[in-house]
């Protein structure tokens, strides 16, 4: 997000309002957090580096609560 934002900086207004660069943000996530983000609309970065933080902590959780063979 902070790489996103220096650029976001360095292009002044050429990179759009707050809702558009939070729109191109979300581009950039990865994959699996992107499907379950695309359907919301946000109003600037830091709501969707939030939003895709705790997406991306819960689904870490989800795969530590799996049972791993090795630990049985």
């Amino acid at each position: 997000m902070q790489r996103f934002l220096r650029l976001a900086r360095f292009l002044g207004a050429a990179a759009g309002t707050e809702e558009e660069q939070a729109k191109n943000f979300q581009w950039d996530l990865r994959r699996s957090t992107l499907n379950h983000l695309m359907c919301m609309s946000y109003m600037d970065v830091a709501q969707v580096a939030n939003v895709a933080r705790n997406y991306e902590i819960l689904h870490e959780r989800d795969d530590d609560d799996t049972e791993r063979p090795d630990k049985m």
